[in-house]
């Protein structure tokens, strides 16, 4: 994996845990690029199952959706950009 592609990867777990429930997480969840990243992504359910089974203590799957969707140009660039999007908001 290129260097830039594991950073971003590490910067978007980073602001995963900062994440509090206020406006400015709720405006980032209703992006473009947000709603993009999912549809790279998969079903929701697909997500939501991947999510759960980290939270549980086995992030493979979270990984793997991740490893691919930054292995695709288009998704690497949502990533960053979602990522500066949640800087800007001070998440």
């Amino acid at each position: 994996m290129a260097n830039g592609s594991k950073q971003g990867m590490e910067h978007l777990g980073q602001t995963a845990q900062k994440l509090k429930d206020n406006g400015a997480v709720q405006q980032l969840l209703r992006s473009d690029d947000t709603r993009r990243m999912m549809e790279l992504l998969g079903s929701h359910e697909k997500v939501k199952g991947a999510a759960k089974a980290a939270a549980a203590g086995n992030p493979s799957q979270l990984m793997g959706m991740m490893q691919q969707l930054m292995s695709d140009p288009e998704g690497a660039r949502l990533v960053e950009q979602i990522t500066k999007q949640a800087e800007q908001s001070g998440l």
